[in-house]
């Protein structure tokens, strides 16, 4: 089982990966440059609750 200081190291490590591609999703110039971060964002969600969105 993870302690709770590995657990908030995780949700940060998250959280980081989260902005960066929310960035690259503002950035992207393509239709499919867009698809495929809200694709990535999609995915970390359901990787996070389990949930499909």
């Amino acid at each position: 089982m993870k302690t709770e200081k590995e657990i908030e190291e995780y949700r940060k490590e998250i959280e980081e990966y989260r902005k960066e591609i929310e960035e690259r999703l503002v950035k992207a110039e393509s239709m499919d440059a867009m698809k495929y971060y809200q694709g990535v964002l999609r995915t970390l969600d359901w990787v996070i609750t389990g949930i499909d969105v």
